[in-house]
């Protein structure tokens, strides 16, 4: 498999136990150094609900998005573990616009993962 940054071929060591299971990592060890995930959690009231927003990572590069969706397995095992009852939506980026519209659409406790923010900060 290649990876989906540099194409350079992804190496994983394989023995018995994991020689037939398929490989899922989109992303070379090289190109994770240089690109790194910074987690942020986030919990945004809304329309008498919550948004949880978890944040894959807080600089933003860019780079090919899909590259990272291997790393998004923690995030479902979190929201099938904790939060089953609440709307699990993934946004590449996520965007002011987009929380509004949430905010307005009164979907309920959502579950929100993005891998980078476009939010800017607005004081009082």
């Amino acid at each position: 498999m290649l990876c989906e940054l540099c194409y350079q071929k992804v190496k994983t060591k394989r023995h018995i136990y994991n020689l037939f299971d398929p490989e899922i990592h989109h992303l070379c060890e090289a190109c994770y150094q240089k690109y790194p995930l910074f987690p942020k959690v986030s919990v945004y009231p809304i329309e008498h609900y919550e948004l949880r927003h978890y944040l894959m990572s807080s600089k933003h590069y860019s780079q090919n998005p899909s590259a990272y969706m291997s790393m998004l397995q923690t995030y479902y095992v979190i929201f099938l573990k904790h939060y089953s009852s609440h709307i699990f939506l993934y946004f590449d980026i996520l965007e002011d616009n987009h929380l509004s519209l949430m905010d307005s659409l009164k979907l309920g406790n959502l579950f929100v993962v993005s891998l980078y923010e476009n939010i800017e900060e607005k004081g009082e």
